[in-house]
Parts: C-alpha cells; sequence; structure tokens
C-alpha cells in the first residue's frame, strides 16, 4: 500500500506525485512541533521545498534537452524521474547542483528578509519562516553528501570523468556512495537506540545509496560493454536464437 502514489498537479508540464510513505515523513516532522497548525505548517513547507529542489533538477536538465517523466515525493524525499539522463559530464554537474542550488536560494530569501530588516510580527508565521530557512539548509548540505546517486555523488562522479571512462567514475562513485551509506546506517542505528524518531529513515536512505548505486554502476557497465559490440556480439546477445525443427 506504501508503493501508491497519487498525482497531486502538474508544474511546468511535470506531472507531481506524492507516495503514501511520504506520509509518514510528514508525521515525523509535524511530531517535531507542539503546535499542530505549526507542524502541519512546517509538513507543508517541506513539500513545498522538496518538490522546488526536484524541479531544480528536472528544468535545469530540460535545459539540456532531457525530458522528466515525473517528480515524486516519498519517505526518502524526492525523486525527478528522467527520461533520459545528461550524457556529458558538466551537463550532468549542473543537473546535479540545480536542485541544492535552489534549497539554499530558497534559505538564502528568508535569511535575505531577515538582513533586510523585514520584521514578522505574527510569531506563527515566523516560526514557520525559521523552520523553512532551517529545512532548505538541510535538504541542500545533506544532497551534498558523496552517497551516489544523491546529488552530492552525481557530482563527484561527473568530476572524476575528467580523468576516466563513465564506467570507472561510477565504480568509485558507488564504493564512496557505500562508506558514506554505511556511516549513515550507522547513525539511524545509533539513533533509534538512544530513542530518536528518524533512525530508521537513515537506515533506509542508506540502502536506497547501497542498492541504487550498484544499479547504476551495472547500467554503465552495460552501456560501456555496448558501445564495443560488433552486429555479430549484438545478434547473438540480443537477437532470439533461431527456430530449429526437431
Amino acid at each position: 500500500m506504501l508503493n501508491s502514489r497519487y498525482r497531486v498537479c502538474e508544474l511546468f508540464g511535470i506531472p507531481i506525485y506524492v507516495n503514501l510513505s511520504f506520509l509518514i515523513l510528514l508525521l515525523l516532522f509535524m511530531s517535531d512541533f507542539g503546535s499542530f497548525s505549526l507542524g502541519l505548517a512546517a509538513a507543508f513547507v517541506l513539500a513545498i521545498s522538496v518538490t522546488l529542489h526536484e524541479l531544480g533538477h528536472a528544468l535545469t536538465a530540460q535545459a539540456f534537452g532531457y525530458r522528466t517523466k515525473d517528480i515524486t515525493l516519498s519517505l526518502l524525499g524526492g525523486c525527478a524521474s528522467l527520461i533520459a539522463l545528461p550524457r556529458k559530464a558538466w551537463q550532468e554537474l549542473l543537473t546535479a547542483a540545480a536542485g541544492p542550488l535552489v534549497s539554499f536560494a530558497l534559505a538564502g530569501i528568508v535569511l535575505l528578509l531577515d538582513v533586510l530588516g523585514v520584521r514578522v510580527a505574527n510569531i506563527w508565521l515566523r516560526n514557520v519562516l525559521n523552520y523553512m530557512f532551517w529545512v532548505n539548509v538541510m535538504l541542500g548540505t545533506f544532497n551534498l553528501l558523496p552517497g551516489f546517486p544523491m546529488d552530492g555523488g552525481r557530482i563527484f562522479r561527473s568530476a572524476m570523468r575528467a580523468f576516466m571512462s563513465r564506467a570507472q567514475a561510477t565504480f568509485i562513485a558507488m564504493w564512496v556512495g557505500r562508506i558514506v551509506a554505511i556511516l549513515l546506517g550507522l547513525r539511524g542505528l545509533w539513533s533509534i537506540v538512544n530513542g530518536g524518531g528518524w533512525g530508521f529513515v537513515s537506515i533506509m536512505i542508506a540502502w536506497m545509496i547501497w542498492q541504487e548505486g550498484w544499479r547504476e554502476y551495472m547500467v554503465a557497465r552495460m552501456e560501456a560493454d555496448f558501445r564495443h559490440w560488433t552486429q555479430e556480439d549484438f545478434n547473438a546477445k540480443v537477437s532470439p536464437p533461431p527456430y530449429e525443427r526437431s
């Protein structure tokens, strides 16, 4: 049931879906506030911030000619499903960096309002804006961790491609990401042991990094092998075997 998702809107021609597991994440954020109305507003800010973060990826990829199938919000955050990933290293770097940059920009807007002396008299609204600042700082910073295939891991891979092939860079990024995954998993266990409510989320993110990094490495290897196939290789590996009469 938690794998079910529902379309909520469309932005810039990109369908936005919410996975039912995202409700768990919203409930965790809401539980951190003493007021239900403040917790609900914080959950709404989180959903908007994650959506804009993913739109940063999607619209940057679109500028390079790569379309996005949809964006899905889930327990593990957000995911922009690109129909095809940017092939050039610098395009991948900019596409990966766009999400954190959007998050930092949203935090910067709130900070700029404070620097300019824009005072919000309403304490409730002031708390919501304060939360908006910190949640976007957190989103931007966390996604820059080199936990491939997270944003930071993709930035790391694109930088490594200046020195080696895509498959080799993916292999190194995958193992750097797995180190990050182990650390996140250990942190999650420590949090659970000490009564923290976020521990299982860290463990699930660690598992996602471990699994998806390997999957992307296998795809990169297949792409590298495919480029060296002859027509005979293609016929042998892709075409169905001939029908033999008995």
